[in-house]
C-alpha cells in the first residue's frame, strides 16, 4: 500500500508524464539485517579492521575532511549515504537513502521517494529537508567535489540562488517523503553526480555559514546515517568506528575499524591501505600476508598558475602566456617522472594519454623540452630574474617533495629563482582563500572520467573562479556535456587541448595508478573490482569478514 501511495503522488505531480527508471531491487536488507535499533554491539578488541593511513609516509595526522571534497578515501562510505550508491563502476547506480527514483520521458525530472526508517547516529531522523539543505549548501560551500559541482549546475534556478538573488532552489520541490529536482536540459551525469553527494544533517551545521562548511568543528567526530558511526573523535593520531546498531541496511560483520597513523609503517602490521607510491607496492606485493590490486582510476598530478599573483608588484609575474609557456619548455618533464617514480606514472601532455585517439602533443605546439629557447622566451617577454617564483604543496609524502624540488631545479637551471613552502593537508582551503603568498602549485585530481580535467577550466569551477579566472572554455565544456556521441566528444577534446596548450593554465605532470592493500590472512574481502578509492561506491562492508 505505502508503495502504491507513493507512486499515486508522483504521478499527480507529474501529470502522468514520468516512467520507472530507478526501481532497483533491495538488498535483502531486512532479511539479512544481524542488529535491531538500540541493541548492544559486542565489540572485542582484537577484532579490529586497521586502516593504515602512512603506509607510504604520506601522512602525518589522520584528517577526516569534508566528505563534498573528497566523500570517500574508504572512511566516508563507513559514515554517510547519499540519495543513490555508485555501484563499482562509478557510471551505475541504484537507491541508497531513496527507496526508488522515477525520470520523466525528458530526461529533465526526477523524483526520489525517500524511506522512512533512516536515522542519523544521534538518533534523529533523516528527513527530506536534510536532503535539500544539503543540495543547497553545497552549492555554496567553500570547497566541493568539481564532479558534484558539474551535476548540480544545471538544477533549475542555479544562478540565481548562487548569486543570492534567491533563499531556496526553485528546481528543487517537496511533498511527503517525494524530493522532485528539475534541471534546465537532460545530463547524462546528473544521476552519477548526484550519487556523490554525501547528504549531510541539517541539524548540526545549519547554523554554520556555507562557505565554512568544509573547517566546521562537524568534521572532527562527523555524524551520518551509515553503517559505522565515529566512537572516538579525531585526536590527529586515530578514529574509532564502530558498527551503526541503528543502521536500517545490514549490520557489517566487522564491528570496529580503527584509521591510524602507524608509529612504524615498515615493521607494523594493518589491514587495509591506500597507495600511488610505487615503492610501497613493490614492497607489498612481495609480502606473502597482503594482496595488492591495481585500482581502476584517474589520478592526476599536474601544477597550477597562481593567475592573480602574489600581492604588490608581483601580481604580472605570470599573467603572459609565453611566460608559462616558457616555464614548461623548461622542464623535461619525461626524465623528472623517471627519477621521481620509475615506471611507475604515466606521462601526460594534457587530460587524455598519448594512447587515446584524440590526443593533441604538447609538441605540436612547440612545448617540448627546450630550455634554451624557453630563456630566451622569458627575457624577450621581461620576466623578472630577480623575483623568485613560490611553489607549494600539500602532500607531505616523499614523491610529492622530491617532484617539486626536481621542478624547481630545472627552473634554477636556467636562472630562475625559487622557493618551496608546503602547506598543511589539512588546510589545503589556504589554495583558494588566500593567493597571495603563491605563484605555482602542484595538485591532484581522482576522475572518473576525461571530463573534469577540463571542468577544471569551467567558470563555476573553484579553482577556476579563485586562481585562473582567465578566458572561458565554457562553451567547449557545455558542448561536451551535451553530446554522447565519440566523434563529436573527440573533435570537442582535440578542440580544448588547442586551446589548452596555447593558454598553459594547468602543466600536466603524469597520471599515478592507485592500489589497495590488504591483509588476506586477517580479513576476507568480496570479490571486488575496486574502481576510484576517491570516490563513493558500494564498497560491500557489510560482507568483509575476518579470517576464522
Amino acid at each position: 500500500m505505502r508503495k502504491m501511495k507513493y507512486v499515486s503522488l508522483i504521478l499527480l505531480l507529474l501529470s502522468g508524464c514520468l516512467f520507472l527508471a530507478g526501481c532497483m531491487e533491495k538488498k535483502e536488507q531486512e532479511a539479512t539485517q544481524e542488529v535491531t535499533a538500540g541493541k548492544e554491539l559486542n565489540v572485542n578488541s582484537q577484532e579490529e579492521l586497521i586502516f593504515a593511513m602512512n603506509v607510504d609516509s604520506s601522512a602525518s595526522e589522520v584528517f577526516l575532511e569534508s566528505a563534498w571534497m573528497n566523500r570517500s578515501k574508504f572512511w566516508g562510505s563507513l559514515i554517510f549515504q547519499g540519495l543513490l550508491i555508485a555501484e563499482g563502476n562509478i557510471s551505475n547506480v541504484r537507491p541508497d537513502l531513496c527507496e526508488e527514483y522515477i525520470i520523466s520521458p525528458d530526461g529533465t525530472k526526477y523524483v526520489f521517494l525517500l524511506r522512512e526508517d533512516v536515522y542519523w547516529h544521534d538518533g534523529e531522523r533523516l528527513t527530506p529537508e536534510d536532503v535539500v539543505w544539503s543540495i543547497e549548501s553545497s552549492m555554496r560551500a567553500g570547497q566541493v567535489n568539481g564532479y558534484i559541482q558539474k551535476g548540480l549546475k544545471n538544477i533549475v534556478g542555479t544562478s540565481e540562488f548562487q548569486s543570492g538573488a534567491t533563499d531556496s532552489l526553485r528546481g528543487i520541490t517537496v511533498e511527503g517523503n517525494a524530493i522532485t529536482i528539475e534541471l534546465t536540459k537532460k545530463d547524462s551525469q546528473f544521476l552519477t553526480s548526484i550519487a556523490q553527494l554525501a547528504i549531510l544533517p541539517k541539524h548540526c551545521l545549519e547554523d554554520v555559514p556555507a562557505e565554512e562548511i568544509n573547517n566546521a568543528e562537524f568534521w572532527k567526530q562527523p555524524i551520518g546515517s551509515g553503517p559505522y558511526k565515529v566512537e572516538v573523535a579525531n585526536n590527529g593520531k586515530e578514529v574509532v568506528f564502530l558498527a551503526n546498531e541503528n543502521y536500517t541496511g545490514k549490520i557489517p560483520s566487522i564491528k570496529k575499524i580503527k584509521y591510524m597513523i602507524l608509529e612504524n609503517p615498515e615493521t607494523d602490521e594493518f589491514d587495509f591501505a591506500m597507495t600511488s607510491d610505487p615503492t610501497t607496492v613493490n614492497k607489498f606485493m612481495n609480502d606473502p600476508k597482503y594482496e595488492v590490486k591495481k585500482t581502476s582510476n584517474l589520478y592526476y598530478r599536474y601544477l597550477f598558475f597562481n593567475l592573480d599573483g602574489r600581492s604588490g608588484e608581483r601580481a604580472e609575474l605570470l599573467q603572459d602566456n609565453k611566460v608559462r609557456q616558457a616555464l614548461v619548455m623548461a622542464l623535461d618533464r619525461e626524465e623528472i617522472l623517471k627519477s621521481v617514480y620509475g615506471e611507475a606514472a604515466v606521462y601526460i601532455d594534457g587530460g587524455i594519454p598519448a594512447s587515446d585517439s584524440w590526443y593533441i602533443s604538447k609538441e605540436e605546439m612547440g612545448l617540448g623540452y627546450q630550455p634554451e629557447l624557453a630563456k630566451q622566451l622569458l627575457v624577450e617577454n621581461g620576466f623578472d630574474f630577480d623575483e623568485t617564483i613560490v611553489l607549494t604543496r600539500y602532500h607531505e609524502d616523499d614523491m610529492s617533495i622530491k617532484l617539486l624540488q626536481e621542478i624547481a631545479a630545472y627552473w634554477n637551471a636556467i636562472g630562475i629563482k625559487t622557493s618551496i613552502e608546503p602547506i598543511d593537508a589539512s588546510q589545503t582551503d589556504k589554495l583558494w582563500k588566500d593567493t597571495d603568498w603563491y605563484d605555482v602549485g602542484l595538485k591532484n585530481l581522482s576522475a572518473v572520467d576525461y571530463s573534469e580535467w577540463y571542468y577544471e577550466y569551467s567558470t563555476d569551477n573553484t579553482l577556476w573562479n579563485v586562481v585562473l579566472n582567465r578566458a572561458s572554455f565554457d562553451f567547449i565544456i557545455d558542448a561536451l556535456g551535451n553530446t554522447s556521441m565519440a566523434k563529436e566528444k573527440n573533435l570537442l577534446y582535440y578542440e580544448i587541448q588547442q586551446m589548452e596548450s596555447l593558454l598553459v593554465y594547468k602543466v600536466p605532470i603524469c597520471m599515478l595508478p592507485q592500489y589497495v592493500i590488504y591483509n588476506k590472512e586477517h580479513i576476507q574481502i568480496p570479490e571486488i573490482d575496486f574502481p576510484n578509492m576517491w570516490f563513493y561506491f558500494d564498497i560491500d562492508i557489510e560482507d568483509w569478514k575476518f579470517v576464522e
